[in-house]
């Protein structure tokens, strides 16, 4: 049994950011990772983050704002953001960007050497910043490499367990008291004990079969925290991203279309002038509605072989595409086999992003006593009902600093007692036997096979476009996949060293559920809004409400909570964020 006082799972940009402000503060803490941070989904990360960078030519009157940030995160979330989440994000994001810079990560720049910034979709003003069209990748080596400084300055304070994977979230009496992980290579458990756990594990998009999301992002980083009490928030929002590589899962980032290329159907037209929710910011306009009418070209016989797009950048010119997206470039030449500079790229919109996940306030607190999470496995409200470009990768580094910062707090303030060894030796036998069961079971059906058909319901019936019908066909489907799962699967390999089918069947039963409640949860909500579009109920109804759900008892428990709206009007939102600034 190993002890700590802070655990992080999780080594993307949330994790680490929580684990540089967990050291700061001398807490002992441990990072447990599925696989080495350097290779987690954020690294994949390309447009850039948001934050509004001072302007030099302060003469000019129309210039961005901390409030115009705040304005255009909420009008794109279709007013449904929590207030004091999405301020917590537009207040801190400058102090990151200066954070980051301080610590050698580089920026692109422009000719006077100051920071340069690109326009993401729903944006009034160009503020996102970027390192080429590879930001996550140089933010990630930054904060490793601060990671590495600390551990060396503090050595007894920082360790990382790189390839493990977490199978439980110890929870008693309502109080977190650690985990259990397995450590893939050898196939042995360990129980880590402590006084607060921070969850960064991540996205779920490998629920869906059309997505940009890498196979670690199976759901199974949801699933855990929901076995264990904890309840998640407006699942049923599923962001999809405009231009995925048509017939691969490789994205091509909102850089491109912020840079300047425009979307083409098959008669090499610009489609977007020609529906009234985009004929204004055409490329630019936010995610749901480029995506839904590049949808709708294709359902209409306008599409490129009845399943994509164009985007075009040629008209960008070879130095720019060389210069500020030359992943774009090759990535196409690699996956495609074409050159951008010459040719269009064939896209079609993908899963890319899950709004909802583990309820928490704007200080990443749960409903679970020393239980935190940041990142896109936790869902806060800041992005409403549709997310900005830009936004997410700049709430993993607010709202993972904010995690540290309040498990500190928290373990600072309580007086910790971990419940007594019989727990920990009971909860290690189950978990033990549990495994166990999984590497005897006999069945005729992989868990490829099953999560294959999972994916085909999902990308059929719960996708950019969704009704009712056949989101019953598709919780049938689930259902009976379940009952599979239960019954007939087989495991192959019967030791768990280095057993990745193991691993693969353990997530799998975590992606069941999660699919499920999306279904579930988007059925419920008879309205149409943000990404969340049904054709049965198209109009928006009322005043905005996030979903909560449990599961008690094996069933899924969903119920609607109004989005508390302040009373004060929005300059006096601000009025604290004017002195931060100062």
């Amino acid at each position: 049994m190993k002890k700590y006082d802070l655990i992080i799972v999780g080594g993307g940009m949330a994790g680490l950011r929580a684990a540089i402000e967990a050291v700061k503060q001398n807490l002992h803490v441990a990072v447990i990772s599925k696989v080495h941070p350097l290779r987690s989904h954020s690294v994949a990360a390309s447009g850039g983050l948001n934050a509004v960078i001072p302007q030099k030519d302060i003469k000019k009157k129309n210039i961005d704002s901390i409030e115009k940030h705040f304005q255009d995160s909420m009008k794109c979330g279709y007013n449904a953001s929590d207030p004091d989440a999405l301020q917590t994000l537009v207040s801190r994001a400058p102090g990151k960007i200066k954070e980051l810079e301080r610590w050698g990560c580089l920026f692109s720049r422009e000719k006077d050497n100051s920071i340069a910034v690109r326009t993401m979709g729903a944006a009034s003003f160009p503020r996102t910043v970027y390192s080429s069209d590879k930001t996550g990748h140089a933010i990630m080596n930054t904060l490793y490499g601060q990671c590495i400084r600390l551990r060396q300055n503090k050595p007894d304070l920082l360790r990382f367990y790189d390839e493990w994977f977490v199978h439980k979230l110890l929870v008693y009496n309502n109080v977190v008291s650690g985990v259990i992980a397995l450590e893939i290579a050898t196939g042995k458990m360990e129980v880590f004990t402590a006084k607060a756990v921070i969850w960064a594990s991540g996205g779920s998009g490998k629920v869906f079969g059309n997505t940009s999301n890498p196979l670690t992002n199976s759901g199974w980083g949801l699933a855990v925290p929901l076995y264990a009490g904890a309840p998640l928030r407006d699942m049923e929002f599923i962001q999809f991203h405009p231009t995925q590589l048509s017939r691969s899962h490789v994205l091509i980032t909102e850089a491109a279309r912020g840079e300047g290329a425009i979307l083409l159907n098959r008669k090499g037209e610009r489609f977007l002038e020609s529906y009234s929710d985009s004929k204004d910011k055409k490329e630019l306009s936010a995610r749901d509605i480029v995506s839904r009418n590049i949808q709708r070209e294709i359902l209409a016989g306008r599409g490129v072989d009845a399943s994509c797009v164009y985007l075009d950048l040629r008209g960008l010119g070879s130095r720019k595409i060389k210069k500020q997206l030359p992943g774009v470039r090759e990535l196409c030449k690699t996956y495609a086999n074409l050159d951008p500079i010459r040719q269009k790229i064939p896209v079609t919109p993908g899963q890319h992003y899950i709004i909802g996940g583990i309820s928490t306030n704007e200080k990443t607190q749960t409903e679970i006593e020393g239980f935190f999470a940041a990142g896109e496995c936790a869902c806060a409200g800041v992005h409403g009902t549709n997310r900005m470009g830009g936004n997410s990768l700049m709430e993993t580094l607010v709202f993972g600093e904010i995690s540290a910062q309040s498990a500190g707090s928290y373990i600072r303030q309580k007086h910790h007692r971990l419940p007594n060894k019989l727990f920990f030796e009971n909860a290690y036998a189950e978990e033990k036997n549990k495994l166990q069961i999984l590497l005897k079971t006999n069945g005729e059906v992989k868990p490829a096979e099953i999560r294959a058909k999972m994916n085909n319901a999902m990308d059929e019936f719960a996708g950019i476009y969704r009704d009712g019908m056949g989101l019953v066909e598709a919780g049938q489907i689930i259902k009976e996949l379940k009952t599979t799962y239960m019954t007939n699967m087989l495991v192959q390999g019967k030791d768990a060293r280095a057993n990745y089918g193991l691993i693969e069947a353990i997530e799998l039963k975590g992606s069941l559920d999660i699919a499920d409640i999306i279904i579930q949860c988007a059925l419920k909500r008879k309205e149409s809004i943000g990404v969340h579009f049904r054709n049965d109920f198209p109009i928006t109804k009322g005043r905005p409400r996030y979903s909560l759900v449990k599961v008690k008892k094996g069933k899924i428990k969903i119920r609607h909570i109004a989005i508390h709206i302040r009373n004060k009007p929005l300059i006096a939102l601000f009025s604290d964020l004017r002195l931060l600034k100062k």
